[in-house]
C-alpha cells in the first residue's frame, strides 16, 4: 500500500480540522501515514489557542496514536524559531532535523500539504 505524508505548516484554523480528518481516515484504512509539523504548523500541537488567537487543535491531534499513526514528526528548527520548548509537545511526537525530514519525504509515495 502506498504511504502518505501529511505536511502541516499553517496556524490552526478551519483547514486544520479538514487536515485532521484526512489523517485519521488514512489511519482507519491502515494506510502507512506520516504527519510532519513545521513552520507555523507546530502551533497546532501546543494547545494554547489564546496565545495565537486561533482555535485550539491540540486535543484533536492527540487521537493519532489511537488510529495507529505513530510516525509524527516535528521540525526542530521550526520550534526553535518560535521559541517553543519541546516540553510543550505531546509525548507521541518525535523531533526531526532537516535531514530526517528529507528522508521522510523521500520515503512517502504521496505528500499532502495544508
Amino acid at each position: 500500500m502506498n504511504s502518505i505524508l501529511y505536511l502541516v505548516r499553517k496556524l490552526p484554523g478551519t483547514l486544520a480540522n479538514e487536515t485532521i480528518d484526512m489523517v485519521l481516515v488514512s489511519g482507519v484504512f491502515g494506510q502507512p501515514t506520516t504527519v510532519v509539523f513545521m513552520d507555523d504548523g507546530v502551533f497546532q500541537l501546543i494547545g494554547d489557542g489564546e496565545k495565537i488567537r486561533r482555535k485550539d487543535t491540540a486535543k484533536k491531534w492527540t487521537a493519532l496514536p489511537a488510529y495507529d499513526i505513530d510516525k509524527v514528526l516535528v521540525h526542530l528548527p521550526s520550534l526553535a524559531e518560535r521559541n517553543i520548548p519541546d516540553t510543550q509537545l505531546p509525548n507521541f511526537v518525535c523531533l526531526a532535523s532537516d535531514s530526517e525530514l528529507q528522508d521522510a519525504f523521500r520515503e512517502a509515495n504521496c505528500v499532502v500539504s495544508d
